[in-house]
C-alpha cells in the first residue's frame, strides 16, 4: 500500500487512477512495494507511410498510486519560515480563461484545467493571476523537454504498465471534463484540502489527490530552500515533477554521482550526488531515468 510521502519540491504524488472527466477523484491510500529499476525508454519506430491519428482522451494511469506529497521520512514537521506568504485565501479557486491546442502528437490527450485560490492578500509579492498561472504550466508542458517528448522517444516501462507511451496536452477553461486540475493556493489550504485526504503539507508541501494536483503558494513564490536551481527552475520541476506522476511513474532515485537526476527524483530532498534537472528527457531524447524508490 502507498505510504503518504511529502514532495519537498513542493509537488504530490500522481492519480494512478484512468483518467476521468470531472472533479478530483481521490486514489487509495498507502503504498506499494518497491518496484524494478525502471527499463530505458523503447527508441522511436521509423514514421509510417500512413497518417497517423489525431490524440484521443483516453485512460492514462494504470497504477494505483495513493494521495500523498514528499518530505523525508522520520523527518520532524518543519516550522514554516516568516517569509511573507499570504497564510490562507478564500478556499475558493477561479480558473484560467480560454485554453490551448494540442500540444504534441502523443497518442494519449491528457486535459488540464488550470485554477488560483481566490482571496489572497498578495501584499508586496508578486500577484500570479489564473491566467499568469496557465501561462507557465502552459510554457512547462510544451517543452521540448517536457513529457511531449515522448512522442518521439515513446517510454516502455513495465514496472508502471507503460508499453510506447507517450502523451499530449490541452488546457481547457471547462469546470468539468478536464483529465486533471491544477490549483495554486495558500499554505493553509493547500494543508487543509490535502488534509481530508491524510496528506500532511506542514505549510509548505504541496499535494496530489485523485485528478487534483495542489502547488503549494509558498514554495511557488520562494522555491525550495538550499536546492541550488532559479525560481524558474524550480517552476518547471515541480509542474514536470508532478505531472509525472499524474501519468503513472513513482519516485526514482540518482543514477550515480555527476548524472542528472532524473525528474521523478526528489531532488529537493536530497540530490544524492545527481545534478538538478527538470525535465524528464535529456537533450539528445534519452528518458532521464534511475532505480526506483522504496515507496
Amino acid at each position: 500500500m502507498v505510504v503518504p510521502v511529502l514532495i519537498a519540491a513542493g509537488c504530490a504524488h500522481p492519480a494512478a487512477a484512468p483518467v476521468r472527466a470531472g472533479g478530483p477523484v481521490p486514489s487509495p491510500g498507502s503504498g506499494t512495494a518497491p518496484v524494478p529499476p525502471a527499463v530505458s525508454p523503447t527508441p522511436s519506430r521509423p514514421a509510417s507511410p500512413s497518417a497517423k491519428p489525431k490524440p484521443k482522451p483516453t485512460a492514462t494511469l494504470r497504477k494505483n498510486v495513493g494521495p500523498a506529497a514528499d518530505v523525508p521520512h522520520g523527518a520532524p514537521s518543519p516550522v514554516p519560515p516568516s517569509d511573507g506568504t499570504p497564510a490562507l485565501g478564500a478556499g475558493t479557486f477561479t480558473g484560467a480563461t480560454g485554453g490551448t491546442g494540442v500540444v504534441g502528437t502523443g497518442t494519449t490527450l491528457v486535459t488540464y484545467r488550470v485554477e488560483v485560490e481566490d482571496g489572497i492578500a498578495w501584499g508586496a509579492n508578486p500577484v500570479w493571476t489564473p491566467d499568469q498561472f496557465a501561462s507557465t504550466v502552459d510554457t512547462v508542458l510544451a517543452g521540448p523537454r517536457s513529457w511531449t517528448a515522448a512522442a518521439a522517444h515513446p517510454v516502455t516501462d513495465p514496472a508502471q504498465h507503460l508499453t510506447g507511451a507517450s502523451w499530449s496536452f490541452q488546457r481547457i477553461d471547462a469546470a468539468a471534463g478536464y483529465s486533471v486540475r491544477i490549483r495554486l493556493a495558500t499554505p493553509g489550504t493547500v494543508d487543509r484540502l490535502c488534509g481530508a485526504v491524510g496528506v500532511q503539507t506542514q505549510g509548505q508541501y504541496s499535494c496530489r489527490y485523485g485528478n487534483t494536483i495542489m502547488v503549494n503558494l509558498r514554495r511557488w513564490l520562494h522555491g525550495a530552500p538550499g536546492f541550488p536551481i532559479s525560481l524558474d527552475g524550480y517552476h518547471e520541476n515541480v509542474i514536470n515533477h508532478e505531472m509525472g506522476h499524474f501519468l503513472g511513474f513513482a519516485h526514482m532515485l540518482c543514477p550515480g554521482a555527476g548524472q542528472p537526476a532524473p525528474i521523478m527524483m526528489t531532488q529537493t530532498i536530497a540530490l544524492g550526488g545527481c545534478l538538478p534537472n527538470s525535465y524528464p528527457f535529456a537533450a539528445d531524447g534519452t528518458f532521464v531515468t534511475g532505480p526506483w524508490a522504496p515507496s
